[in-house]
């Protein structure tokens, strides 16, 4: 279980800072949620803990025998316009027209 005593009055304090209107049963469902989660986040911090200080993940050492080649970073000509929006399903002037996803 949770070093974290998740109670009812706690999760009513993260429902009003994420401006969440919540009924008592959901108070009671996000109660044990909320713990389950916390519990969880701890076996993790001890995972890491036992592995000591010099412990890193692999993508920030590499993997051990592998190397990540590297290469220059040199600006080049991109393509001209007309070129990059030829096969463009529609567009206005010189950009790709997307599909309103905000209303």
């Amino acid at each position: 279980m949770s070093k974290i005593q998740v109670d009812r009055e706690l999760v009513r304090k993260v429902a009003d800072l994420a401006q969440l209107s919540l009924s008592d049963p959901e108070i009671g469902l996000y109660q044990e949620r909320l713990s389950k989660v916390l519990s969880y986040v701890e076996q993790l911090n001890s995972v890491h803990e036992s592995l000591g200080q010099d412990w890193r993940p692999d993508t920030a050492r590499g993997v051990p025998g592998s190397s990540t080649p590297e290469r220059a970073d040199l600006v080049s000509d991109s393509l001209p316009v007309e070129e990059a929006m030829k096969q463009a399903p529609a567009r206005i002037g010189t950009a790709f027209q997307v599909p309103r996803i905000i209303e």
